[in-house]
């Protein structure tokens, strides 16, 4: 993604927040969205983004034991569990980790 389309991409997000709409929080809403509080267009209006994530996976937390997913780097032991967020600290990743110790 070259810069002028970074700059584009941000123009359209600042329109899109800047609204009256966004900042009442008025306008139509979906069931889903009224009944989850996840509005899932979000999806739709950048698919560069990614993808809209609620419930476990979503909420960050101060614990160290909570597996990270692989879809974001996590890895499965000899056992097949996702390894924890501790072997993601500092320098390194697990591999990094399981050689120092």
């Amino acid at each position: 993604m070259d810069s002028s389309e970074a700059d584009h991409i941000a123009e359209r997000a600042e329109e899109d927040v800047n609204t009256y709409q966004a900042k009442q929080g008025i306008g139509r809403k979906s069931d889903s969205t009224l009944e989850s509080g996840v509005d899932e267009m979000v999806e739709r209006k950048f698919p560069q983004a990614g993808e809209v994530r609620y419930g476990r996976v979503a909420l960050p937390t101060g614990s160290d034991r909570k597996p990270i997913p692989e879809e974001e780097g996590g890895v499965r032991d000899a056992r097949g569990r996702l390894a924890p967020a501790k072997l993601f600290e500092g320098p390194g990743g697990p591999e990094d980790k399981v050689y120092r110790e």
